[in-house]
């Protein structure tokens, strides 16, 4: 790093409700795009299904480290 930069790292806020909302909005996604017919269709739903994933991690984790 060069003298006089800031980290520049992103920050993420790993707030519980957050994610929750997160994780229900990619869920209702997957729900209206409901049975892929097109390669776009099947690239969202792997897309959302991965994000869906992730972010339950996250939470889960996030919830064994406040408990």
């Amino acid at each position: 790093m060069l003298a006089g930069q800031e980290n520049n790292r992103l920050r993420v806020n790993l707030n519980p409700i957050s994610l929750e909302a997160d994780v229900a909005y990619f869920g209702a996604r997957l729900e209206l795009v409901g049975e892929p017919h097109t390669r776009y269709q099947l690239a969202q739903v792997k897309v959302y299904k991965a994000l869906e994933a992730a972010l339950g991690e996250n939470l889960k984790r996030l919830k064994k480290r406040d408990s």
